[in-house]
């Protein structure tokens, strides 16, 4: 078909103008400002070009006619990565001093200058109470659009959304609040802007209105006919065509009446008898409309100018926005993709808000429509289809071809499920994601199979043993058949004879024994893995599901508790599943108040506020029951472990980068951005201080003995400084030169007799105390720490995707290495009896294993954790978040979980009586 182009009555993407022709007007057009208009809360949030931008436009004029007071902002314009808090509220300052003409109210600068002794957050709501509703007399709107940008900024904006929930609040108060409301349009759900779950009583979304944003249909999109009316008489026709392809998606629709008014068929050519095609009507004299079948047409339109090669005309983009969104890498792409292949395949879909669900309707590619998901439209339909998400599921799973067979053979052609490292390496790449169900059962199903493998193997040695024994039958026979040959040596070659029968005898004990127990691993570790699976695949805290997960767990647990009884170390563990499952399964029915209540399950995790923002450091006393915290308030505190604060003073050194108890309890150590370390007694008192290096202190580290400190900054700076009448005096100093940029770490050997560096650029140097070079490991690393075990003195290291170095004392040579779940970790530190590493991520987990490499705990937070410390006695950990919050959280052995899932189970009816055998 051939084409001309002519000018367009339609426009694709962009706000468009108060007075567009082509603007279609919709539900929410007069839901949004009816609801601005009578003051409450409302917010828009949808998939991308929706009309989102155009509705915020035509209600701020038709709110602005009423005379109300309005102000957009766009809140992208402020950036995100490496914004400080400071700069981002400042930013929201200027702009609603632009929007309301303040300037000539207030000189916005020294206004905010003058009250820096207040958070960001502080000074805005003040801003807000004695400038903006001080001077501007009329009710007041600000629209907040591309709120999703929060999700991009170095630091969590729920301080931003509780300060909009306590404009509302203060409405009780103060009726001056009556006359202010707020509107958030972006591309993200309430969950997702959120982010601090224990904040819900300060999140606005649950006094606010949501604004149901829908596609276009026939009625409303009438004016989009006018443009059309020039090319045909069918222009309804046409327009109900375009309405189909593009299922009312406003940008979708705009740009496919666009095509077709620019692409119009050109006029119909001279009668001359015959047939006329599909575009053109038959000549019956005079003008004639020149589109016979709007089908036709608009189906060849949306092939040649939107789905063939659309990756070159997606102009503006539109569907790679599509698909960056539906292919984003994170842990739910595997869940997220396999959902909508089961929409795709028309499987019902009822909508339950779950995190893929609304990660694929934000995309814009699924609708809620009577009750269940579907494709949004046809095109959609055509450019994300089976074939392309059945290859992209193929690319990420490292079994793809596998499952498939296997899928395909309705789950029976067992030749298909993974063995040894294929299995290995397939649990490992599927830990940290979420699942299709299919994946789950293909992954169980596989583990299983190694039972049958062991039972087979098992088989196999009897086998081999009865084989065996004839031979030594034969071989019997054969000697008593050449006695009267070698009359001499029947003693010599009889003594032989039985040593070997011997000796095979006692090699094939052993292995046998060897087997047995492997065989036994396998299977409490399957059973473990059984019972993990049961519990984390409930989409909800489904209580007698998690039960019954428990149960499995406790009797894996109960199996392995006699297979370790004489190995006390946790390094020794043949299997370790069952005190992960125990362990996770305990904290999930914890997370449930009103089961806990029910139960005799006591304290596992407590957490409370320590800081106006960030807690930089946690450390415990090495010989009481306290805790000291730090924070970018540049305070010190001190806790008992019911969350008490015992002492509290401000340390003057520009925010606290971190806090350390001396060896012997006695004192404190603080270091920040002024270089300087000060020493405190316990009531707060400063007893010492001095420049330690140059610029912001970001690691120190005493000596067991107490003569040295060790201080590293983020100038290039190292040193060891010599304490001698401490802590008074700092009687000398070396430096440690040579480092790239920013030192993450310094570390003290348990020994005393070197120190570590750890720089920015992932360099793990080592010195003697006089600052001497020793050695550069051959490594890179993110996160370094010590053993404080006498028997076994190691040092671990781990690099930023997560593998973990284990390294001896001595020769400070690398002893063993495996691969974690971290595969973004920050940091790594040894349990103070030397049978733990804790590993933290970027993900706000923190992780546990024994030194063989498996993980025996998992333990997940509400913030960013910036440090971890350690109780004495290793049965407690601290976890510092990045808003404040302190978590204290139990490490429990094996012994201590099965005591407690026994208790909790106990203290249920319906379990009394089939726990009461398994737990004796």
């Amino acid at each position: 078909m051939d084409f001309t182009t002519k000018p367009s009555y339609y426009q694709v993407g962009g706000s468009l103008g108060t007075n567009a022709p082509n603007y279609v007007k919709r539900q929410a057009d007069d839901d949004f400002y009816n609801g601005l208009k009578a003051g409450e809360f409302c917010y828009v949030l949808n998939s991308r070009q929706m009309g989102k931008s155009s509705l915020q436009v035509r209600t701020i004029q038709r709110l602005r006619d009423e005379g109300i007071a309005c102000a957009a902002i766009d809140i992208s314009e402020i950036g995100n990565r490496s914004v400080t808090p400071e700069q981002w509220y400042a930013g929201l300052l200027r702009i609603l001093e632009n929007n309301f003409n303040l300037s000539d109210v207030v000189n916005v600068r020294t206004w905010w200058r003058d009250r820096n002794f207040l958070s960001p957050v502080q000074r805005l709501s003040e801003f807000i109470e004695t400038v903006l509703l001080a001077n501007i007399s009329s009710n007041i709107v600000i629209f907040i659009d591309e709120i999703d940008s929060i999700l991009a900024l170095d630091f969590p904006a729920d301080d931003f959304l509780a300060l909009i929930r306590s404009c509302y609040n203060k409405r009780a108060n103060n009726p001056e609040f009556d006359r202010l409301t707020w509107a958030l349009l972006g591309v993200a759900s309430p969950a997702d802007l959120c982010r601090d779950k224990n904040l819900s009583s300060s999140t606005p979304f649950n006094i606010g209105r949501a604004i149901e944003l829908t596609g276009f249909d026939e009625t409303e999109a009438q004016p989009l006919a006018a443009g059309l009316a020039e090319l045909t008489d069918k222009s309804g026709e046409v327009l109900r065509e375009v309405l189909y392809w593009t299922g009312g998606q406003p940008f979708l629709t705009q740009k496919l009446c666009k095509l077709l008014f620019e692409n119009a068929p050109p006029p119909a050519p001279p009668c001359q008898g015959g047939e006329q095609d599909l575009i053109h009507t038959p000549c019956q004299g005079g003008e004639q409309d020149r589109i016979q079948n709007p089908q036709a047409w608009v189906e060849e339109v949306v092939r040649l100018k939107i789905v063939d090669n659309w990756e070159s005309q997606d102009v503006p983009e539109h569907l790679s926005t599509i698909r960056d969104r539906l292919f984003k890498e994170n842990q739910r792409i595997i869940r997220r993709l396999g959902l909508y292949q089961q929409i795709l395949q028309q499987v019902d879909i009822v909508p339950d808000r779950s995190a893929e669900q609304m990660e694929l309707r934000l995309t814009g590619l699924i609708v809620k429509r009577r009750e269940k998901l579907t494709i949004s439209n046809p095109i959609y339909q055509a450019v994300f289809n089976k074939n392309l998400i059945a290859q992209k599921l193929e690319k990420l799973s490292p079994y793809s071809e596998a499952i498939k067979v296997w899928l395909n053979s309705n789950c029976e052609d067992n030749s298909q499920l993974l063995r040894g490292d294929n299995l290995q390496s397939a649990l490992v790449w599927a830990a940290d994601k979420s699942l299709r169900n299919e994946d789950f059962q293909f992954l169980t199903a596989s583990q299983r199979m190694i039972f049958s493998d062991q039972n087979q193997l098992l088989q196999a040695a009897t086998l081999e043993t009865k084989k065996a024994a004839r031979d030594a039958e034969t071989a019997l026979i054969e000697a008593d058949a050449a006695k009267h040959k070698a009359q001499q040596w029947i003693g010599i070659g009889s003594a032989v004879l039985a040593a070997s029968l011997i000796g095979a005898i006692g090699f094939s004990t052993l292995a046998y024994q060897r087997f047995k127990l492997a065989q036994a691993s396998i299977e409490i570790e399957q059973h473990g893995s059984d019972a993990l699976l049961l519990a984390v695949s409930q989409k909800t805290d489904n209580s007698q599901a998690l039960s019954e997960a428990l149960l499995g767990a406790i009797a894996s647990g109960k199996k392995l508790k006699v297979l370790v009884e004489n190995k006390p170390r946790l390094e020794q563990y043949p299997a370790t599943r069952p005190l992960l499952a125990l362990q996770i399964i305990l904290d999930k029915i914890s997370s449930n108040k009103q089961q806990i209540e029910a139960s005799s399950l006591f304290f596992r995790k407590m957490n409370w506020k320590a800081h106006a923002g960030a807690v930089t450091s946690v450390s415990f006393s090495p010989d009481r029951q306290i805790l000291a915290t730090a924070g970018i308030d540049g305070t010190v505190r001190i806790w008992n472990f019911s969350g008490h604060k015992i002492a509290e003073w401000k340390t003057l050194q520009q925010s606290v980068n971190l806090v350390n108890f001396s060896p012997d309890g006695k004192f404190l150590a603080t270091a920040g951005r002024d270089g300087k370390v000060n020493f405190w007694n316990l009531s707060g008192k400063n007893i010492s201080s001095f420049q330690a290096i140059e610029g912001s202190v970001t690691s120190i580290s005493f000596s067991l003995d107490l003569k040295f400190l060790a201080a590293a900054g983020i100038d290039s700076s190292a040193a060891i400084l010599s304490l001698s009448k401490l802590p008074k005096v700092i009687s000398s100093s070396v430096k440690l030169s040579g480092h790239n940029g920013l030192v993450r770490s310094v570390n003290f050997s348990p020994t005393g007799d070197f120190v570590t560096t750890l720089d920015g650029k992932s360099t793990v140097r080592i010195w003697n105390l006089s600052g001497q070079l020793e050695k550069t490991l051959p490594m890179q690393a993110i996160g370094i720490s010590f053993s404080p075990d006498p028997q076994q003195y190691r040092f671990a290291t781990v690099t930023l995707n997560g593998k973990i170095g284990l390294w001896n004392l001595s020769e400070k040579e690398l002893v063993s290495e495996f691969q974690t779940l971290h595969l973004d970790a920050k940091s790594i530190s040894f349990s103070p009896d030397g049978e733990r590493l804790a590993t933290v991520g970027i993900d706000k987990t923190v992780r546990l294993w024994n030194l063989a490499g498996r993980q025996v705990a998992q333990f997940e937070f509400e913030e960013n954790v910036v440090s971890v410390g350690w109780s004495r006695d290793g049965k407690q950990i601290a976890v510092a978040g990045s808003n404040g919050t302190v978590w204290l959280r139990q490490v429990e052995g094996l012994a201590e979980l099965l005591k407690q899932s026994c208790n909790f189970l106990g203290s249920q009816p319906e379990y009394a009586t089939r726990i009461s055998t398994l737990c004796q």
